[in-house]
């Protein structure tokens, strides 16, 4: 027997979404207040600060991570604790080696229409498949 309902019981830093009926137990799930947030359309209010102690080295080594990541230091701690894996933002560069790959991939696909996809099928897929390669390396 399985009963569904859910819940928003407000508490300091954590709603209670969702609790389950499973035999005599009865599990909570957890979501955070950003999440039942958006759903209402309010605006999140951060005025609770948490302190932490950390080397020089650490400190630099978490603002620089932040900012490939295009957040900011406390953005990204907060994000980090709560489960997040924040990702790098690609650089001009790569960007722009994404725009070039793109415009391959379609001047490719016109060569192979305007040949009708027989002749060069081979040679398509050969570079399709270097295509992808190319994007592999560049998401990681």
């Amino acid at each position: 027997m399985q009963r569904v309902s859910v819940v928003c019981i407000p508490m300091r830093h954590v709603y209670i979404a969702r609790s389950v009926l499973v035999g005599q137990f009865l599990l909570f799930s957890l979501c955070s207040k950003r999440f039942f947030a958006y759903l209402r359309g309010m605006e999140v209010r951060r005025n609770e600060k948490i302190t932490f102690r950390c080397s020089a080295l650490e400190k630099a080594a978490l603002s620089e991570q932040a900012a490939r990541c295009g957040l900011s230091t406390s953005e990204y701690c907060r994000s980090l604790s709560l489960g997040g894996r924040p990702r790098e933002r690609y650089t001009e560069e790569e960007r722009e080696l994404l725009r070039d790959i793109a415009r391959l991939r379609g001047t490719l696909q016109r060569l192979n229409n305007y040949f009708g996809g027989r002749q060069y099928r081979e040679v398509f897929e050969e570079n399709r498949t270097l295509i992808t390669e190319l994007q592999k390396i560049l998401s990681r």
